[in-house]
């Protein structure tokens, strides 16, 4: 499984995430990320708990600090 740094996340924000004990992105975060970083579209869906919410919310977090 790769880690969040691998993903094209900026530093700030795998550190923030780290500090706060996230440190493995689970499948549907290391899927979908780096596409999103991309501007591509995704899709997924999951179960409660699966890492939808920063999955998704990440790449638009970066997109917003532009």
């Amino acid at each position: 499984m790769p880690a969040f740094d691998s993903l094209g996340l900026p530093k700030d924000i795998v550190e923030e995430l780290a500090k706060n004990g996230v440190t493995t992105p689970f499948p549907i975060q290391a899927a979908t990320i780096p596409d999103a970083i991309e501007g591509r579209d995704v899709l997924g869906c999951g179960r409660t708990g699966s890492g939808k919410t920063l999955a998704f919310g990440l790449p638009v977090l970066m997109r917003c600090s532009e």
